[in-house]
């Protein structure tokens, strides 16, 4: 993908690689979407960049399960304004993988909101990233 962000037909602005990365290091909430039987799991899971991945907590279950089994993950973050009809949203797609306990990485600027025990952390590798925008630019992004 070029650095200059590409207008297209459908009336979206691709975001150029740089615009994707600065907005995933800025950390925060996202959708992690997993493969599932009946249908994608999604889960809404806050996370960090670490590294050239995205670095999320999680306790057991399925998340941890995906991660120790290498499975292929999407992930999104976005940012909408319903009143002005503008948003953008990035893309990642990659492999998860466990990366290590609390105890290894536990100064990472990442908190879980929920009150759940989250003692694994998974990374998500940035094998394929992109992101668009609708409208005009927002937040002075």
């Amino acid at each position: 993908m070029p650095e200059k962000s590409e207008a297209s037909l459908d009336g979206t602005t691709a975001l150029s690689i740089g615009e994707c990365e600065r907005r995933l290091a800025a950390g925060g909430v996202g959708i992690l979407a997993m493969a599932g039987v009946a249908a994608p799991v999604l889960r809404p899971v806050n996370f960090t960049l670490l590294n050239g991945a995205v670095i999320l907590r999680t306790g057991e279950g399925r998340i941890l399960e995906a991660a120790q089994f290498a499975e292929p993950a999407s992930f999104v973050i976005c940012e909408v304004d319903r009143f002005e009809h503008t948003g953008w949203s990035v893309v990642v797609t990659g492999k998860l993988v466990e990366r290590s306990t609390l105890g290894d990485l536990s100064d990472l600027p990442l908190r879980p909101w929920a009150r759940a025990e989250k003692h694994h952390l998974v990374g998500l590798s940035i094998d394929e990233i992109s992101g668009r925008r609708i409208g005009a630019e927002i937040g002075g992004h």
